[in-house]
């Protein structure tokens, strides 16, 4: 049809205007103008054709476009194998040749040729005339040293992800996570056993919160606060973004004790580490004393609703009478297309915690059941919401159903 529409189009169009021009060069000024009134119609009417012919679906698209999305599962395993090689680092002085990476690597030459050419494919290293390869610039975000490197997301994409994702039907026809039924364990005991993808996870973290963390501090005013406790903080990122830009607040880091180790450093490179205390421990047992607020960023999604119960009651007991909670998250949108993003992160933590994200209702009444009220919920220019609530009064705490 679309091949037809435009055939048929350019036709009309193209014989309308010879005929046209014909006529206006054999008969006088008034003919002429009688005969543009016929035919100026009809070449319009065959452009109209041909941008129809242009418009109309093909066929086949919607079969290519599935199929482009059923075969992501080749780029993820081409990223993780440049990733796992270190091919991004080994190309960041300039070209070379397959032979020579290969035998850098002590890997099967010709396979590797064959794998840099998909690489090539995907745009992420380049084929020069005499046949080595070059970075390009979508490459460099494979090098280890680039600032907000995603080599350690490729990791942990083909190593943890991948696989979960695999288990995906079981969490649908069970309820139960994915990562569990894979590897026999949750994602918090795997990362354990393997530190190296722990470090990776904890790198990716805290390159998210450093993109989002100057949207956080535009939208909410941390000055009243005294001393604010980041509670499962990683290795403080948010917590030094706050204490740098109002030097009158200290802060409590409260984190994991394999995690904590990492945050000292990190906070001694922000310079706030003497106005900040870093604590080990779970937040499932207790969380410090003494705060006049709480930040939970990206914290509660990780949790079905017990266990962020559990969370969240553990900091109704520490925080102070009159504190405030801040649950830093994505909210999920009342339709899917005001937030894809969003509804593919609520499948993912179906996967791989077992957490979901949450609508502001469903906030409320997770707030509500653990003794607090929510006070207000504030947008900032990132994808994450401020969700702030304060310890319920006396009759304030209302029915869970609501959600």
């Amino acid at each position: 049809m679309r091949k037809a529409l435009r055939m048929a189009g350019s036709l009309l169009a193209l014989a309308s205007l010879v005929s046209l021009a014909v006529l206006l060069m054999a008969l006088q000024s008034t003919a002429g103008l009688a005969a543009a009134a016929v035919f100026l119609p009809m070449v319009l009417m065959g452009l109209a054709l041909v941008w129809l012919g242009n418009r109309w679906p093909r066929p086949s698209s919607g079969r290519r476009a599935l199929r482009a999305l059923l075969s992501g599962y080749r780029s993820t395993a081409l990223l993780y194998v440049a990733a796992k090689l270190g091919l991004a680092d080994l190309l960041a002085d300039g070209p070379r040749t397959s032979a020579d990476l290969a035998q850098s690597l002590g890997a099967h030459a010709p396979s590797l040729h064959r794998v840099i050419r998909g690489l090539v494919a995907l745009g992420v290293c380049s084929e020069e005339d005499d046949g080595s390869f070059s970075l390009t610039p979508l490459g460099t975000w494979l090098r280890a040293e680039t600032p907000g490197s995603l080599r350690g997301l490729a990791l942990l994409a083909a190593e943890e992800s991948t696989a979960a994702w695999g288990g995906l039907l079981h969490s649908v026809m069970t309820g139960e996570t994915a990562f569990r039924h894979v590897f026999g364990m949750t994602q918090w005991e795997h990362r354990k056993e393997r530190p190296e993808l722990n470090e990776y996870f904890n790198a990716c973290l805290d390159h998210a919160t450093h993109r989002v963390a100057e949207a956080i501090l535009e939208a909410y005013d941390f000055s009243s606060f005294g001393t604010i406790a980041d509670v499962g903080g990683g290795h403080g990122v948010l917590l030094a973004a706050i204490l740098n830009a109002h030097p009158s607040v200290t802060g409590i880091l409260f984190e994991q004790a394999h995690v904590v180790d990492g945050a000292r450093s990190s906070l001694e490179a922000a310079g706030v580490a003497p106005r900040c205390r870093v604590v080990g421990g779970s937040f499932f047992d207790r969380i410090p004393n003494a705060a006049d607020a709480h930040i939970l960023k990206s914290i509660i999604h990780n949790w079905d609703d017990e266990k962020s119960l559990a969370i969240l009651r553990n900091c109704h007991r520490a925080l102070k009478p009159q504190g405030t909670l801040l649950l830093i998250e994505r909210l999920m949108p009342a339709r899917v297309k005001y937030d894809p993003d969003s509804v593919l992160i609520d499948i993912h933590m179906l996967a791989l915690t077992g957490g979901r994200e949450r609508t502001e209702a469903q906030f409320r009444a997770l707030l509500s059941d653990a003794g607090f009220t929510l006070t207000r919920v504030t947008a900032t220019r990132s994808p994450f919401s401020i969700i702030e609530g304060r310890p319920a009064k006396a009759g304030e705490v209302t029915s869970s159903q609501e959600g």
